[in-house]
């Protein structure tokens, strides 16, 4: 298990020293300076700023500024390569020596070989893009493979919430759709769209355990966020999900930014509270200062709120622990956050809240494995 990642810059430093995710200690004036004196790119991870000749990611992440314009794109987000007047080769005639000792062949070698051992992106993308648009509230149903990271929590022959794949066998949803001691009336329905009819190839999983995280308060739905480990079928390792496809799991908080548009997935009720029975989805605007909807009740760090000006758009009863999920500009999504709270469905004014999940980076890394959800900029 890997320890802790915090998203605070520079949180786990120790007097000058700076503990890497690895156990190693460097000096605090190495962070986020583009240079991986960690040897896990730990100290590059989750900066707000990078010192030095660096450049910063949007995904928060300090590149040597050598690696702009290279015509490999070393940010997950591509920026590095974005009004580039033309794609240029690691070492060029016009390197000065500064720049040739710093970035030697032999140097860009290593980069790409450690680039192959770490893990590979398997998360955000799906085998094909959804052909029109559909409202969560108001809309029409989903088709098969729009959404393969959705999953819904079954429990006495009801549907009150829904969930996010991960990958592996961890669900993410909110804390206060479970409870540890019901673990075993869950199931955890995956390719599954449509209540009355159902699909030929739903697969209905167990569920073996449920981490509520632990500072949970279910007055303020501070911290709304739980994990369920699958069960594993007889005679398997992994847990084997055939039509379903991990979301990514963001670890900056700055991935997505106010009016990035992102879309909300479920099977919660209309404005009128009438039942739905099958999966609808809708694209909402990532709102800031949320505070002003919601004064006192609005942790701005741990949660996100998102919708519509005219409220047409918006998640509801029974959305609850379902994704937002936004795309990069390379279109591959990541869960930005779970459906938590709000109030008035569908009505301007009253956006829906959700966790930040890139807030919980560490806290879910801890539980099931930073290998798992991680995706480095080398």
């Amino acid at each position: 298990m890997w320890p802790v990642l915090t998203l605070d810059f520079n949180i786990f430093s120790t007097n000058d020293s700076f503990h890497c995710v690895n156990g190693k200690y460097i000096p605090q004036r190495k962070t986020c300076n583009g240079v991986n004196d960690c040897g896990d790119q730990s100290d590059e991870l989750c900066c707000k700023g990078c010192r030095g000749k660096s450049f910063l990611c949007k995904s928060g992440v300090c590149i040597p500024n050598k690696y702009k314009c290279n015509g490999e794109m070393d940010c997950i987000t591509g920026e590095d390569e974005i009004g580039c007047k033309e794609k240029t080769e690691l070492l060029t005639a016009n390197m000065n020596a500064e720049e040739t000792e710093f970035l030697t062949a032999n140097m860009n070698a290593e980069r790409k070989w450690i680039k192959s051992l770490l893990p590979k992106l398997s998360c955000g993308v799906k085998p094909r893009l959804p052909a029109r648009r559909k409202r969560v509230i108001g809309g029409r149903p989903a088709e098969v493979g729009d959404f393969p990271w959705q999953v819904a929590i079954k429990e006495n022959e009801k549907i009150n919430c829904g969930g996010i794949y991960i990958g592996g066998c961890w669900i993410l949803t909110a804390a206060h759709c479970v409870s540890i001691s019901k673990v075993h009336r869950y199931q955890i329905w995956t390719s599954f769209l449509h209540w009355l009819r159902p699909e030929d190839d739903i697969i209905v999983q167990l569920a073996k355990q449920i981490i509520i995280h632990e500072n949970y308060n279910g007055k303020t739905y501070e911290n709304d966020i739980a994990l369920i480990e699958l069960k594993r079928r007889p005679n398997q390792k992994e847990c084997v999900l055939p039509n379903s496809v991990p979301a990514c799991v963001p670890w900056s908080p700055y991935l997505f930014q106010p009016n990035d548009r992102c879309t909300i997935s479920g099977w919660g009720r209309e404005k009128d509270n009438q039942k739905v029975y099958s999966l609808h989805w809708g694209e909402v605007n990532l709102i800031g200062n949320c505070s002003r909807f919601y004064p006192g009740r609005y942790f701005e760090k741990k949660m996100e709120c998102a919708g519509m000006d005219d409220g047409s758009i918006d998640a509801c009863q029974g959305d609850s622990g379902g994704p937002l999920v936004c795309k990069d500009v390379n279109n591959v999504t990541y869960v930005w956050g779970v459906v938590s709270w709000g109030e008035n469905c569908g009505k301007s004014e009253f956006p829906g809240v959700y966790t930040k999940v890139a807030n919980y980076f560490d806290w879910i890394s801890h539980h099931i494995g930073r290998s798992l959800i991680s995706q480095y900029n080398i």
